[in-house]
């Protein structure tokens, strides 16, 4: 277990190696308190000695460079989809060191077996966190809803064994964005693999600076889509060939890209955010396309002459989910005092 102000000294070390003197300036704490709370933190290896600077001109000892020890939790990060499951490491610095997608069919009776073969096989691992599509309370970690993964109630803390945490797929996707703007909507669009059949659009909110959820945990749920042709028998596969299959059902196309721009431009409206991200499976479309929605959205969101509308495209598709899902894991470490003695009981500190 640790204290508020070793807390408050995780979170410090957590932007950059520090001394004991730098971070003691910084929380306004003597030099004699800050190297006893730093004590245990070394003993443990929660921190560790990264250098040592060189002795001032006047002489005296060396100072101590100190950092989170990137060793002490290893993170896994995982996007769960109903047909694809994307695997990410990272450390405790939050430095990415591996990378893996895999198609499987994910569904309620082999979610379970699934997470705990993953678990399994990565035995340098002592954390996860997990993105799934659905209504989830991350606060308790557990799935409320996920009609793609047909789960209800799903308790995750009790299915890993380790410390673990659970959010939705586009909060995930939006925390990857934390340091780039501080009000900021990720739109996460899913294409099915039958292209006639409605896509799948929610969105990742964050206001000033944190990730907002709702108060019933569905904010960003944006409701049912439209398909993206009338056409039977394309699948995204074909699309992944030929970007420019879609044209062949202008009418359908059409009302696609009218139904998508709507909803961008009523969240761009209501949020009124720094930057808007278009990401999961935008990339797949051709970029006409994308041009096309965003002119659609500039011409519907109030105050077009006087706002100034920032957007990217995100072509990381899982991979920034799964990596967003352990920066949130992250930052509700070293920002939630309950939650960062959580994974320190459970690592076995």
């Amino acid at each position: 277990m640790i204290n508020p102000l070793q807390h408050r000294i995780l979170r410090s070390l957590s932007t950059n190696p520090s001394t004991a003197q730098s971070i003691g300036n910084e929380l306004g704490v003597d030099d004699s308190t800050i190297s006893r709370n730093l004590r245990f933190l070394l003993e443990c290896g929660i921190v560790i000695v990264k250098d040592y600077l060189p002795a001032s001109s006047s002489g005296g000892r060396k100072s101590r460079l100190l950092s989170l020890n990137p060793e002490w939790l290893k993170i896994i990060g995982l996007s769960i989809e109903q047909g694809e499951i994307c695997l990410v490491r990272v450390d405790f610095t939050g430095r990415q060191y591996s990378a893996q997608k895999k198609t499987v069919n994910v569904s309620s009776e082999n979610f379970e077996r699934i997470l705990c073969e993953i678990i399994n096989g990565n035995k340098d691992s002592n954390a996860v966190s997990i993105a799934v599509p659905g209504l989830i309370d991350s606060s308790k970690g557990q799935i409320i809803f996920s009609q793609a993964l047909c789960l209800r109630d799903c308790s995750i803390n009790q299915l890993t064994g380790m410390p673990s945490m659970v959010l939705n797929d586009a909060n995930a996707a939006a925390a990857c964005y934390l340091n780039d703007a501080k009000n900021i909507v990720y739109f996460l669009f899913t294409i099915p693999y039958d292209l006639s059949k409605p896509v799948g659009l929610g969105a990742g909110i964050v206001i000033n600076g944190s990730l907002y959820e709702g108060s019933n945990n569905s904010a960003g749920e944006l409701g049912e889509g439209v398909p993206l042709t009338g056409l039977q028998g394309l699948t995204i596969e074909d699309l992944e060939r030929n970007r420019k299959v879609l044209f062949r059902d202008q009418e359908t196309l059409d009302e696609f890209k009218q139904h998508i721009s709507f909803k961008i431009a009523t969240a761009v409206n209501f949020v009124d955010p720094e930057l808007f991200i278009l990401g999961g499976d935008f990339y797949l479309l051709d970029n006409t396309i994308i041009q096309d929605i965003i002119n659609r959205v500039e011409k519907q969101v109030t105050l077009r002459r006087i706002k100034k509308i920032n957007w990217e495209l995100d072509k990381n598709g899982s991979k920034t989910v799964a990596f967003g899902s352990v920066i949130a894991f992250l930052k509700r470490f070293f920002n939630d005092l309950d939650f960062a003695n959580f994974v320190i009981q459970n690592r076995g500190c």
